[in-house]
Parts: structure tokens; sequence; C-alpha cells
């Protein structure tokens, strides 16, 4: 890893409260180059890496960390550290993204525990979620 990748990792694992580990860079990285080119795709003009990060941090970070502290998304993952929960919702939310890009990362959490969690965080999860089909 060159130097300013090395540099982006270890801003995003300070930006991020140190959640992640040292080897989830790599993950997170092309995360942020994923975010990257979407956004390339809807402007005329090519954002910069250090442009991409704070993006990805504003719009991909924290509004899926929101979620995951409500109750409902973390109670049905109780075995799941705030970086595994990350890394599974942020999945589920690119994924469908593809079917609507409309989908908040709200929605793509809520619907995540509906589907794929357990005890009462899923039943409250599967009565609120905002996707009812999915």
């Amino acid at each position: 890893m060159n130097k300013t990748l090395l540099d982006d990792g270890q801003f995003i694992l300070s930006s991020t409260n140190n959640m992640f580990k040292e080897k989830d860079i790599n993950v997170l990285l092309n995360q942020i180059e994923v975010h990257k080119y979407l956004i390339n795709q809807d402007i005329p003009w090519t954002i910069s890496q250090d442009d991409a990060i704070f993006s990805w941090l504003e719009n991909v970070y924290h509004p899926i960390m929101q979620v995951i502290n409500q109750w409902s998304v973390r109670s049905s993952f109780a075995k799941y550290s705030d970086s595994q929960l990350f890394f599974a919702i942020s999945d589920h939310w690119y994924y469908l993204l593809a079917k609507n890009e409309k989908i908040s990362a709200y929605s793509a959490a809520v619907n995540y525990a509906a589907q794929y969690g357990t005890g009462l965080g899923h039943i409250v999860s599967k009565l609120s979620n905002p996707l009812k089909v999915a």
C-alpha cells in the first residue's frame, strides 16, 4: 500500500473513532473508490480522493451509524460488532440501491434487520420495515 493510501486509511480509522481495524482499511478504501466512481457518473468533473472520503463519511458512514445505533437494528444483531454490522448493512444498501436509487440508509438498515435479524429487535424491524417487500 502506498503512502497516500496508508495516510487515507489512517485518516478513515481515526474519523470513524477507530471502530474499524487495520485489516478493514482495504475494504473501506474499496467502498470509497466505488462511492467516488458513482459520484463521478453524475457530475461533469472528477472529485478528488479527499472529497470522496469526506463524501463517504457524510453520506454513507454517518447515516448507517445513526441507524445502527437505533435499538431495533442494534438488538437484532447482538453478536455483531459495529464494524461487522456496518459492512453487512452497507452491502445490503448497495444491493437495494441497484434496484431503487432512492433507498435511504434507514430503509436499508431496517430492511436488513427485518430480513436477517433475531430477537425482539427483528420483530420491531419487521413491523416498521419501510420496504415491505425487498
